[in-house]
């Protein structure tokens, strides 16, 4: 891209992405290739819009027209060419917003994916003098508009309120919640030539721009923002390093209000122009424009692939009394994997990037459990875990800790709440057991008493089962009063707090195992 063009339009905008930490290019190796989608002319701009990437860049016949000398009436328009679920470009190319763009320079665009708003950059021909120039050469100002899909149509819904007729608002980047926009523009009071500012929206009103100030703008020129994740801001510069006068891409990691000190990424940065880095949602890849020897056209848009290498986990299933392996046991995770764990009792397998896990085993005979894992923030490697079965049987009985009630009350507190959602997991992990849930007093209060204290309290806690899902046929509510002590603590005989405790306890039966 040539400088001039980078002065007129400004800056460049995109959409973000969800990455949660500004660690990104740690442990990645970084690949890049040429896309079909260029041209001879300049290509720029790619920004993602649901499951499609946009564009800017001529049409054939403009760039047929150009060749000859001809600049009335071209116009950049937006293109947008269909991508697969891993972000990968498929099938042609066709234009879009051509109703809305229609007299302008049209792009680059950033989509946010909450709001469905579409943030559009756009030539402001407040000046009737420039309207049929060819933008490289005049002094061209943006403005920036904002557009919904109706019916499937994108139609304008609002202009920026800062849009000034004098200078350029311009290459919009929204975070995905929608209420926070970045843009370039060259207003009065900036720190160079275009600047990058911020506007917060609240109320359903953009607040005054913002300057970011001297630790992202310099007195060159800063544009194509692009914000990932709401940590990560990144841009191209011409003014950071005085070696050089070319943009080169930097990020900054959001810290509070403010952003540390930008860094190059220099796996991207060549002795030309570099910008407007945007990556897919899955992390994998992303695409760029560079104006490096090699490329199609004027500006072309790479592919850019991130490896970030390989995650593997090694579960191991053991009886949890005798440490044992177990072979040949069912594990099924939360992605839709039923594996089974080999002769060493191991299950190996493959985990994605910044991904959360569940893998809960289905033994016969044995209480099933469940472990919860995930590779967001962990080193790449072999990631080895253990689960822990028991083997039951049938009439085998477990007491449950920590289940409580007010004297002579039987709603559920809090704390108790915490040890039955333990029982709900248990009979989740476990579907064709049926249980009886048996609550026990101590000897003190009479016999009918407390039969009928324990009935309630079993009762309320199997409520509280059903209430989260399992099905009533699946447990019964059985009230024992005092009739099954564990210790000498009858009638008539004394006993500490702590003796009669162990008689106050919640316990749950299994009374069938069968599918």
């Amino acid at each position: 891209m040539k400088k001039v063009f980078l002065l007129l339009l400004a800056a460049l905008p995109f959409f973000g992405f969800a990455q949660n930490d500004c660690d990104f290019f740690d442990h990645t190796t970084i690949q890049i290739e040429k896309t079909n989608i260029n041209t001879s002319a300049s290509d720029y701009g790619p920004s993602f819009v649901e499951n499609e990437l946009w564009y800017s860049a001529f049409t054939d016949e403009e760039i047929s027209k150009l060749s000859t000398g001809e600049s009335k009436d071209i116009f950049y328009n937006l293109f947008v060419t269909a991508l697969n679920s891993n972000g990968d470009l498929q099938g042609g190319k066709k234009t879009e917003l051509e109703k809305i763009s229609s007299d302008y320079h049209a792009g680059p665009v950033s989509y946010c994916p909450t709001t469905k708003e579409l943030f559009v950059t756009l030539s402001n021909y407040d000046n009737p003098e420039i309207k049929n120039k060819l933008y490289r050469k005049a002094n061209v100002h943006l403005k920036t508009i904002v557009a919904k899909k109706v019916n499937g149509t994108w139609n304008l819904v609002e202009k920026l309120p800062f849009n000034d007729a004098t200078y350029s608002v311009g290459h919009p980047a929204i975070t995905a919640g929608g209420k926070v926009l970045y843009f370039v523009s060259d207003m009065p009071g900036g720190q160079g030539g275009t600047d990058i500012y911020k506007s917060v929206k609240e109320n359903g009103i953009w607040g005054e721009p913002v300057n970011l100030g001297a630790t992202i703008n310099t007195s060159g020129n800063e544009m194509f923002p692009y914000v990932y994740q709401n940590e990560i801001l990144f841009f191209a510069s011409s003014g950071i390093n005085a070696s050089k006068d070319d943009l080169d891409i930097y990020y900054s990691c959001f810290s509070g209000d403010s952003f540390t000190a930008p860094v190059a990424l220099n796996e991207l940065n060549t002795n030309a122009d570099d910008f407007g880095l945007v990556i897919h949602k899955d992390a994998k890849v992303g695409y760029f424009v560079s104006k490096k020897d090699g490329g199609q056209g004027d500006d072309d848009i790479y592919k850019v692939i991130f490896d970030k290498g390989e995650y593997k986990l090694e579960l191991l299933v053991r009886d949890k009394k005798t440490q044992e392996a177990i072979p040949s046991a069912a594990v099924s995770f939360s992605d839709g994997e039923k594996l089974a764990t080999n002769a060493e009792g191991i299950i190996t397998r493959d985990l994605d990037y910044e991904t959360k896990y569940t893998a809960t085993s289905e033994l016969e005979g044995y209480m099933n459990e469940s472990i919860s894992f995930s590779t967001a923030g962990e080193e790449y490697g072999i990631m080895k875990l253990i689960i822990n079965v028991e083997k039951v049987e049938v009439g085998q009985k477990f007491v449950m800790e920590n289940i409580f009630y007010d004297f002579d009350k039987w709603d559920i507190l809090p704390a108790s709440e915490i040890e039955l959602d333990k029982l709900v997991k248990v009979m989740e992990d476990n579907p064709s057991w049926k249980v009886e849930l048996g609550s026990h007093t101590d000897s003190r209060g009479s016999d009918a008493y407390n039969e009928k204290l324990s009935q309630k309290r079993s009762e309320s806690a199997v409520s509280y089962i059903v209430s989260k899902g399992i099905s009533r046929d699946r447990i019964i509510a059985k009230g024992y009063g005092e009739t099954q002590l564990v210790n000498q603590c009858d009638d008539g005989v004394p006993c500490s707090d702590e003796e009669h405790q162990m008689n106050r306890r919640t316990e749950f039966k299994i009374l069938g195992m069968d599918k």
